[in-house]
C-alpha cells in the first residue's frame, strides 16, 4: 500500500514548522540555562556585597558603642542613640518590601553628621596600623 502523494506546499510547511519547533526548543533550553547561571552569579554578587555591608555596619556600631561609654553632650548622646537604633533596625531577613538602599543611605548620612558633631573625620592617620595601639584609644570616627 503506498501513501498518496503530498502537495509540495505541505512539505514546505512541515519543514518550516519543524524549524520553528527546534528553534523554540533551543530557545527554551537556553533560557533555562541562562536563568540558572544568572541566579548563581547574582547569588555570589549579593553574598559578597552583603558581607561588605555587614562589615561596614558592624564597624560603625562598634564605634557607636565605644563612644557611648564616653561623656558627651546631650546632642551627641541623642545622635549616638539614633545611629545605634538605625543599625539595630536594619533588615536582617530577606524582605522584598524592605528599603535596604534607603536604610544604608540614612545610616551613612547619620554617621557623617555624627562625625562632624564630634569634630572628627575619617582619615588614614586615625586607622593606621603603624601607630601603637595605646595611641589609638580615642574611639574616634
Amino acid at each position: 500500500m503506498s501513501t498518496p502523494p503530498r502537495d509540495i506546499n505541505d512539505l514546505f510547511d512541515d519543514i518550516v514548522l519543524t524549524e520553528e519547533k527546534h528553534a523554540r526548543q533551543g530557545y527554551d533550553e537556553g533560557l533555562a540555562d541562562g536563568q540558572e547561571q544568572g541566579n548563581e552569579e547574582g547569588y555570589r554578587l549579593g553574598y559578597a556585597q552583603g558581607i561588605q555591608l555587614g562589615e561596614e555596619l558592624g564597624r560603625i556600631l562598634g564605634q557607636v558603642v565605644a563612644q557611648q561609654q564616653l561623656n558627651h553632650t546631650e546632642k551627641v548622646k541623642r545622635s549616638l542613640e539614633q545611629l545605634r537604633e538605625l543599625i539595630e533596625q536594619f533588615p536582617r531577613t530577606n524582605d522584598p518590601e524592605a528599603d535596604i538602599i534607603g536604610a544604608v543611605e540614612t545610616i551613612r548620612n547619620t554617621h557623617r553628621r555624627l562625625r562632624a558633631l564630634l569634630g572628627t573625620k575619617k582619615s588614614a592617620e586615625a586607622s593606621s596600623p603603624s601607630q601603637p595601639s595605646s595611641e589609638r584609644k580615642d574611639y574616634s570616627f
